[in-house]
């Protein structure tokens, strides 16, 4: 077989650590060796960073944010993108307890009949009152750079 696009979904979460490192280092053994083009499904976006050139970050089917993944992880504009990589763990305990702590609040919008407005609202520290009925589209905000946020944007 030789593949040129492979779909990952969730390939390591089980695993141990230190397997997860063995898999996730093949996988870019493959994409090196072979011009490999994988779709990387993850909710951990410490291994997301590691094995992505690309990343959408997606709430409830919809992409909030998509970006270069260095672009993402320095200058990220979200909520929902602040809030998933606010929960990475630091490797340094003092600097993890030291860091402030961001949470959501609110309830999960139901994905199979979705309220009108932006999935995130129920949730979003940053809402406004066009976000209850207006979902936003995705504007480029940087040189590909794209996020679905009124209050961003």
């Amino acid at each position: 077989m030789d593949p040129e696009f492979i779909v990952a979904d969730e390939p390591v979460s089980a695993l141990d650590v230190s397997i997860q490192s063995q898999v996730l280092n093949l996988f870019r053994e493959l994409q090196e060796e072979f011009d490999l083009t994988c779709l990387f499904i993850a909710h951990d976006l410490s291994v997301v960073e590691f094995i992505s050139d690309y990343i959408a970050v997606l709430y409830l089917g919809v992409i909030m944010e998509i970006a270069p993944s260095d672009v993402l992880y320095a200058s990220h504009k979200h909520p929902y993108t602040k809030s998933l990589l606010s929960a990475i763990p630091l490797p340094d305990p003092r600097i993890e307890q030291s860091k402030p702590p961001f949470s959501l609040i609110g309830e999960t919008t139901s994905p199979i009949n979705p309220a009108p407005g932006c999935r995130f609202y129920p949730r979003c520290p940053s809402k406004k009152d066009i976000c209850r009925q207006n979902s936003p589209e995705l504007v480029d905000i940087a040189e590909n750079h794209y996020i679905a946020c009124f209050q961003v944007v």
